[in-house]
């Protein structure tokens, strides 16, 4: 498979095409594994086919629930508890870091009631307005609308109030319909002159811990490592940044774009230029694409 500074991108078929070359799978869910209502059976059959073929595999999720919420949605969904051993999500990593650096610190939750499970057992004190926090924990958005929230949140990041995003999500797909994430809040905050820490994808750290998780060694070389995702912005950037291999799910939310690839392709193969054509000269390039995760 080519890397991302070669000259072309490779049409992939099927996953087995780069098994052989690949020790580690980190799959993204949302956009890969399901549409947020269903699980697809294809991508399914994908992980538990590399699985068989001894390559292990690891859920890394923007999801900004801790990782065993978020593991028995999947169950729910259908996934087989034996695809759930290994699941990091980026609201279990600033969940870490509030408990190794904002001990007792005043938090204010950005976020529906029902991502309270995200602050619960956090040792700090709850407050109900940012104008109160010494840190904002961020997991969706407070209002409809991302702009709303530059009034609500300017005084805090005038104050240098530190801002976890725990969802860098700037939007997702729940079946056909679009919304923001609380990565489109903190992007307003950062706008602000707010003080942001991201967790998740994009961050190479985000990868790495998933080599933690499942027990390698961090000094497994990055063309070994293969990161699985839809969205050019955090999975495929998190794949560059960390030095990793990148397959790239076009039928998630870049799935209007994904056309265009097919009438660029040359047996199999996308130049680089096209793709920055069609996708913008400052997003990441995958080593490899294709339409949905199949084996």
């Amino acid at each position: 498979m080519p890397n991302s500074s070669g000259t072309s991108v490779h049409m992939a078929v099927g996953l087995r095409e780069v098994i052989d070359e690949t020790d580690l799978v980190i799959c993204d869910l949302w956009g890969v594994m399901h549409d947020g209502l269903r699980l697809h059976a294809d991508a399914v059959e994908a992980i538990q086919r590399a699985r068989e073929a001894g390559v292990r595999t690891v859920f890394l999720s923007n999801a900004p629930r801790p990782r065993t919420h978020v593991r028995d949605h999947l169950m729910e969904m259908g996934l087989p508890t034996s695809l759930t051993d290994f699941v990091v999500t980026s609201g279990g990593l600033a969940r870490d870091e509030v408990r190794e650096r904002f001990t007792d610190a005043r938090l204010y939750h950005v976020g529906p009631e029902g991502d309270r499970n995200t602050v619960e057992g956090l040792p700090v004190t709850d407050v109900d307005h940012p104008d109160e926090a010494d840190i904002i924990l961020a997991t969706d958005l407070d209002f409809q609308d991302v702009e709303a929230h530059g009034p609500w949140l300017r005084a805090a990041a005038e104050r240098g109030v530190p801002f976890l995003c725990a969802n860098p999500d700037r939007i997702v797909h729940v079946g056909e319909r679009l919304y923001p994430c609380a990565g489109a809040v903190a992007d307003l905050y950062a706008s602000m002159g707010g003080d942001v820490h991201w967790f998740g994808k994009p961050t190479p750290q985000a990868l790495q811990s998933c080599l933690k998780e499942v027990g390698m060694d961090c000094s497994t070389p990055g063309s070994r490592v293969l990161m699985v995702g839809d969205s050019l912005q955090t999975d495929m950037a998190g794949a560059s940044a960390a030095g990793y291999r990148g397959l790239f799910i076009t039928g998630g939310i870049h799935r209007d774009e994904a056309p265009l690839l097919d009438q660029a392709a040359n047996k199999a193969r996308v130049p680089v230029h096209s793709f920055r054509k069609i996708f913008g000269e400052e997003k990441a390039v995958p080593h490899a694409v294709m339409q949905a995760l199949k084996w």
